[in-house]
């Protein structure tokens, strides 16, 4: 049976610039679906980008709730009434029995709203899980006060007396009406959805959370190297750090971990921590976001790539761009690829929080050449095993439409995958085989 292609893709997203890993991976998905000639519709909380690869775009001119003012932000992030409008409209005005809305971001601008105009077409949606708000409240199962990685039951009477909220106990509150609202809105814990994890131990997560899986896919994230032609990462003597400088990301552990060890540290990213960086860490440097040749310039200087994150992360594409280049990784083992980073000995993992041990590897990989070159030589050889390609990633989100389509008909998802195109790299949570 032949694979049903979409009418058209809604790609929703709180973000059209590239500023992290979601919107990255949103804009790239507009752009090769597009390129494949599939109708394409972006909408997204912020002003368009005038570079944006997707002609019909929906932009509704918003600002991240960090940029708003305290009113604005506790309003809007619990209910974006112009969200929910522009999206309700698309849909009267657009929809069609074979249109496939996709949420990528909405926690940052877009807010639940956007979940109470998609209910009506809940059967076509996905819903891209690059994080955890769709279970936890915080999104990172940390309590960031202790900088622990929690193991309470999401939304359960000791959660919410849990003061785990990096700002303070009233903005835990809000983050919990947040998730009572959506839940409202579009339930996930009483009625299968379906979403797309990053990393197959996702599910393990939304498991104890008491979600319903039962519509649950994994398609790991498409990675694209910095540099095709390796570099030999030995004859450099500088670490780097890629992301949000925001506190979850650990860009501050990775500053102070780096002064412990005595070594060069350089940073790739911007946001609301580069003032504590350049106040605290004057070592240190700050390149800003980076265009794609930007980062294939400056990460031929790179001995290795410290992630130093707080929370568990689902999936760090940062990483494995940098694995794929046959540049090593130094990661805590929260992070969902630390087990096969180390064991594929394409990186070393240490004790998440633990600063001493972070800065135990980094001095390990200053001082040791040889041990540098077969991390490398490691990264080169696995890379592949370890993250999709744009091609297989493209091809297993169209096999996945392709079945919420025909299940949306009424369709048994066997007949949907007997003659369905198999995708590398990917697993389903429909019938948890190996796509």
């Amino acid at each position: 049976m032949a694979q049903r292609t979409p009418d058209r893709v809604v790609i929703i997203n709180d973000r059209s610039a590239m500023v992290g890993g979601a919107s990255n991976l949103a804009i790239l998905s507009a752009k090769l679906f597009s390129q494949q000639g599939l109708n394409v519709t972006y909408l997204c909380g912020d002003q368009p980008e005038t570079d944006l690869p997707v002609p019909d775009t929906i932009g509704l001119a918003g600002k991240p709730l960090v940029q708003q003012g305290k009113l604005s932000a506790f309003a809007s992030g619990l209910y974006n009434a112009k969200a929910f409008t522009a999206l309700d409209q698309l849909i009267r005005e657009k929809d069609t029995p074979s249109t496939i809305y996709h949420v990528h971001g909405w926690s940052k601008i877009l807010s639940p709203s956007i979940f109470r105009a998609l209910s009506g077409v809940r059967q076509r949606t996905i819903l891209h899980a690059h994080d955890y708000f769709l279970a936890c409240p915080n999104g990172g199962f940390t309590n960031y006060r202790t900088d622990h990685i929690c193991q309470l039951r999401p939304m359960s009477a000791q959660c919410v007396m849990s003061q785990c909220d990096k700002r303070g106990y009233r903005q835990k509150l809000w983050r919990t009406a947040r998730h009572l609202l959506r839940e409202h809105f579009y339930a996930i814990q009483t009625m299968p959805a379906n979403i797309v994890v990053v990393h197959e131990r996702m599910r393990t997560r939304f498991e104890q959370s008491g979600m319903n899986t039962d519509r649950i896919a994994t398609i790991r994230n498409p990675v694209e190297p910095f540099f095709r032609i390796p570099k030999d990462p030995s004859e450099h003597d500088t670490f780097f750090f890629i992301g949000r400088l925001e506190p979850e990301k650990g860009f501050e552990e990775a500053a102070r971990a780096a002064r412990m060890a005595n070594v060069k540290l350089e940073v790739i990213g911007d946001g609301p921590g580069r003032a504590v960086l350049e106040r605290a860490y004057p070592e240190v440097v700050i390149h800003g976001w980076q265009s794609r040749e930007g980062l294939r310039q400056i990460m031929q200087r790179a001995r290795a790539l410290v992630i130093s994150s707080r929370v568990p992360e689902p999936f760090s594409l940062a990483a494995l761009e940098a694995v794929s280049s046959g540049i090593p990784v130094i990661m805590p083992d929260s992070a969902l690829l630390s087990t096969e980073i180390a064991e594929l000995g394409c990186g070393f993992s240490f004790a998440h929080g633990n600063l001493e041990a972070l800065a135990a590897r980094l001095r390990k990989m200053a001082g040791d050449d040889d041990v540098v070159r077969t991390l490398a030589a490691n990264c080169r050889r696995h890379a592949p095993t370890l993250a999709s390609t744009h091609t297989s990633w493209i091809e297993a989100l169209l096999v996945l439409y392709g079945a919420v389509l025909d299940r949306a008909d009424g369709m048994t998802h066997q007949d949907v995958f007997a003659d369905s195109p198999v995708p590398p790299g990917s697993t389903s949570g429909f019938a948890g085989q190996r796509l």
